[in-house]
């Protein structure tokens, strides 16, 4: 389970650790740029100790154009809750030089939550009969009714927001306001509860309209991308009840079609949340109407299918029948709160709703600024934002409640997978999340974009020594770091306790290294811990001695590299129960080396595009062509070319590692269009499926020196005529050493170490004693997460 420090010693450690040294003596250079803010502080104060500032923003402009490299700012903000209705924003050079801090001792909280006051809740049951404000109680199961209790927003005017289309590849929208309890994100009304989902058995696919994927320019017959807001329109799917109870109780979830609204009946704003097309990427459709079927409004991102139906009915008042389920009545803009409390009760609780659709920080276009010992309490938005930052810090934060990313550095375009003209941009360079605990997140950990992947330019910012849990609750894609661009570093971590991937590499030169992943891709299937592909150009990624425990099992992996992924070096890690250590996919020199696998069903398999048949085009061929073309092929820039000086810089930066990288090739004809099918002069079988310098020939993998305790083989594709990765790599998973217990290699999974005096490794083929020494030295369980 999440470790939980409370939330009082957690920001003295973290305050105290974040200042060192009281404050300077008056008089001093340092006492002139070191001011201070307190809940009751006043405007017009000279921002003293004993005449503190009101606000953070009071502060920045006291010091704005005063501080220097060599004289920086600080800013002591008292212990206290802030109540936040705006962006401290932190713009350009004038607000640079500056550390935001907790005073040491005191716990300083930016609330972005409007606390619920316990005693103006009332029990649904004291509501009075006929108030129209309450019209839908009638919807309220009876079974939960005596513990329901209902609170008036609108008549203290607490915004309600609004519930949007989100999902995979569709573009990020504010998440609608959610109920906080004692810190813990409380339940929108579903059915089924808990992770129980409705699948095929309960629900069939009557209708499958084409999923918006059909419509991007991958996919379309000219090449172009249908309009956003014409995706929107597209008709969504139609689902039949196949089991009696929940038709019975499905057709509460909406009007009839054509039938006139009715909110004491009928649900009116229900939607379905899961899996619709595929069991990796979530969706969320609108309930529009129910009868003989249920249908819906908005489009599913993937073609809707029986095989992979896997979602639960939300925001319907009607389901609110389990102890921490809440529904928001915006109906006729009610305003109106309807919540059944752990317990069964709203006492003793420290009950709030996020409020705040925000950052509570944008950091733009500044240098050498850190926020340190700070909470962040409640966005319907992201955190933290830096765009254009250099050498800032985010030092010891607790950020929680938030419902899209925590902390996110720089800008990237949408439809990460579905478009060739993937671009990060604004990243900035140098800048640290450290030391920090990020969780509760509908959205992801640290958005991680820095560097210019044309010219190879590295970000170099770094996310070590945090905790990141309970993320991703709300999307898929959206894991504790996300490594986009050029040369960032993902180190010393303690990630756990998500439905879906913590990591997604989309660029070079990344390193993930000393992390403990436990506990994660619970919900998706199909993904990996760590996920990266789609392009061939996503070079000398490095996953180095971190420990995989605990890998959802359902058709999951720890190191998943998808659709040509290329150049990936995984060595040193540990592997604890899982069903695939490894997915190799149709890419190449990709390297996994002195890795530990333990109680692993496969220490993985591989999928080849010589599948099927040896059919071409391959799958996503226009995503992977383009994206390989937008690096490695010569021209003017523009398009999807590279210039010729920064594919030579390609060509020295890689040329060791990758000798035959000025080879590689994508398989053209002599027009020098991508082959549609095999020929005999030309796109001939030799030139498309068996030269190893082709982007679609699985060549130079390596999987060496494994140590496998109680796991299972290599699986080996069988769709292939015959062929799989081992063909094209002969010298493929050499020198696996296997044995029943951890035991039988003097390994102790607790600590990750043999003992070097008497483990069998010290004279098997492949090792020796060096690897032993090398492989204590490197790989440790300690210091990991905040210090």
């Amino acid at each position: 389970m999440p470790s939980r420090v409370t939330s009082v010693l957690l920001a003295t450690a973290l305050a105290t650790a974040a200042t060192g040294a009281p404050p300077a003596t008056a008089g001093t250079q340092k006492d002139k740029l070191t001011v201070y803010v307190a809940p009751d502080g006043k405007q017009g104060a000279t921002g003293t100790k004993d005449d503190p500032f009101a606000t953070v923003q009071q502060a920045r402009d006291a010091l704005a154009g005063r501080t220097t490299a060599r004289d920086r700012g600080l800013v002591y903000i008292r212990g206290g809750v802030y109540q936040t209705s705006s962006t401290i924003k932190l713009t350009g050079p004038a607000n640079s030089h500056v550390t935001y801090a907790a005073y040491p001792g005191e716990q300083a909280e930016f609330a972005g939550v409007t606390t619920l006051s316990p005693d103006r809740f009332r029990k649904l049951s004291d509501v009075p009969a006929g108030d129209p404000k309450w019209s839908s109680r009638s919807r309220v199961p009876a079974s939960a009714a005596a513990g329901v209790y209902v609170y008036d927003l609108g008549a203290e005017g607490i915004p309600t927001g609004q519930i949007n289309k989100n999902g995979f590849n569709w573009q990020p929208r504010p998440f609608a306001p959610e109920l906080i309890t004692d810190d813990a994100a409380q339940t929108l009304a579903q059915y089924p509860n808990g992770a129980d989902k409705l699948s095929r058995t309960q629900v069939t696919v009557k209708e499958a309209p084409k999923g918006a994927r059909d419509y991007f320019s991958d996919k379309t017959p000219d090449g172009t991308t249908m309009p956003y807001e014409d995706m929107l329109k597209l008709p969504g799917p139609v689902y039949t009840a196949v089991d009696p109870a929940l038709k019975e109780r499905s057709a509460r979830w909406a009007p009839p079609a054509g039938g006139s609204p009715d909110n004491t009946a009928y649900e009116t704003d229900g939607w379905l949340a899961g899996y619709f097309g595929n069991n990796y990427a979530n969706d969320r459709v609108r309930i529009a109407s129910v009868g003989d079927d249920v249908r819906t409004t908005y489009p599913t991102m993937y073609v809707a299918t029986d095989k992979w139906t896997s979602f639960v009915a939300q925001n319907v008042l009607s389901e609110l029948d389990a102890e921490g389920e809440y529904y928001i009545d915006r109906w006729n803009n009610a305003g109106t709160l309807y919540y059944y409390p752990p317990g069964g009760t709203v006492e003793g609780k420290h009950i709030s709703l996020t409020s705040f659709d925000a950052p509570f920080f944008q950091l733009e276009n500044v240098r050498d600024v850190t926020l340190k010992g700070l909470k962040l309490n409640g966005t319907t938005g992201t955190g933290v934002r830096l765009l254009d930052a250099e050498s800032c810090t985010i030092d010891g934060l607790e950020i929680l409640n938030v419902s899209m990313d925590a902390i996110a550095i720089g800008e990237a375009n949408d439809a990460i997978t579905a478009v060739a003209e993937y671009r990060t941009s604004r990243g900035g360079h140098r800048n640290k999340v450290v030391n920090s605990r990020l969780h509760d997140l509908g959205g992801g950990g640290v958005f991680t974009a820095g560097g210019d992947r044309d010219s190879l330019e590295r970000g170099d910012h770094v996310v070590e020594h945090n905790e990141i849990y309970d993320f991703s609750k709300l999307a898929t894609y959206t894991p504790a770091g996300y490594m986009y661009g050029v040369g960032n570093t993902f180190r010393y971590n303690y990630v756990h306790d998500a439905p879906h991937m913590a990591i997604q590499i989309m660029g070079n030169d990344m390193e993930v290294s000393h992390n403990r992943f436990e506990n994660l891709v619970t919900n998706a299937s199909d993904q990996g811990v760590i996920y990266a592909g789609r392009d061939y150009t996503y070079l000398n990624n490095v996953i180095a001695y971190n420990l995989f425990r605990n890998v959802g099992a359902r058709g999951n992996q720890a190191v998943y590299m998808d659709d040509g992924m290329s150049g990936m070096v995984v060595r040193g890690n540990f592997f604890d129960t899982a069903q695939h250590g490894l997915f190799f996919q149709s890419g190449h020199s990709n390297v996994a080396s002195d890795n530990v696998f333990k109680d692993i069903t496969y220490i993985g398999h591989d999928k080849l595009y010589h599948e099927g048949g040896k059919k071409l085009p391959v799958a996503n061929a226009k995503v992977v062509v383009e994206r390989f073309n937008d690096m490695l092929k010569v021209g003017d820039g523009t398009g999807f070319t590279n210039t010729r000086a920064n594919v030579d810089k390609w060509y020295r930066h890689y040329g060791k590692q990758y000798p035959n990288i000025r080879k590689w090739y994508v398989p053209v004809d002599s027009k020098g269009q991508v082959c549609t099918s095999v020929g005999t002069t030309e796109c001939a079988d030799e030139y498309v499926w068996s030269n190893p310098d082709s982007v679609y020939v699985p060549s130079n993998n390596m999987l060496t020196r494994s140590v496998s305790i109680a796991t299972g083989d290599f699986a080996y594709t069988n769709g292939a005529g015959g062929l799989n990765v081992k063909t094209f790599s002969p010298d493929f998973d050499s020198f696996n050493i296997k044995k029943e217990n951890a035991a039988a290699f003097a390994f102790d999974p607790a600590t990750g170490k043999f003992d070097a005096r008497t483990t069998t490794l010290n004279t098997a083929e492949g090792f020796g004693p060096r690897w032993v020494r090398e492989w204590n030295s490197n790989f440790t369980l300690e210091g990991i997460g905040p210090k």
